[in-house]
């Protein structure tokens, strides 16, 4: 009986190491990185306000005289809109760069970045199509450069989720912070 638990022991082992390979930390571009990181973080922070409730409203502005002596009244604006609001959740979105992992897909050796859990609560089906980057760091870089990118950028990120631009990930990483290069599109979507 020992013999055979240990035979089924590795059976699974090796049918697992089949599909799922774990290379070493290769000399990565950080630029890249850097690339996946705020378009990874920005469709999360994008996730994470259309999920709050949108009949919920704030009061912006103050009870104040203007130049003119005419009263300021202040105006009601959606509370997914505000500023308090949207730098709360921009601070609060760079802890979940803990639940991805650096990936080379199997099909193209593209670099990605995987999110370990999905939205329901289950493992990404995707981990079969990538091989899993192993790197000294734990993936802490990847939350590092989420809140080196939210910093810098936090005012101009409040701007574009205020303004409803659409497609936030790829305009603001393309065109406004130039993280990534024009030509970067994603070979598939793993959110």
């Amino acid at each position: 009986m020992e013999k055979l638990l240990v035979l089924v022991g590795i059976l699974v082992f090796l049918s697992w190491g089949n599909s799922q390979t774990v290379v070493n930390d290769a000399k990565l571009d950080n630029k890249e990185l850097k690339c996946l990181v705020c378009q990874a973080s920005l469709k999360e922070l994008t996730q994470e306000v259309k999920k709050h409730d949108q009949s919920r409203t704030v009061k912006i502005g103050g009870h104040r005289l203007d130049a003119d002596g005419n009263y300021d009244a202040p105006k009601t604006i959606p509370a997914a809109k505000s500023e308090l609001f949207l730098s709360d959740t921009i601070d609060a979105v760079c802890n979940r760069m803990d639940d991805y992992v650096r990936a080379l897909w199997k099909s193209n050796g593209t670099l990605t970045l995987i999110n370990m859990i999905t939205s329901t609560g289950g493992l990404n089906p995707l981990m079969g199509e990538v091989d899993f980057v192993q790197d000294d760091d734990l993936n802490k870089s990847l939350k590092y450069y989420c809140e080196g990118i939210m910093e810098e950028f936090e005012e101009d990120i409040i701007k574009y989720f205020q303004n409803e631009v659409e497609d936030v990930a790829q305009k603001f990483c393309v065109q406004e912070s130039g993280l990534c290069p024009k030509k970067n599109k994603p070979a598939k979507s793993e959110l």
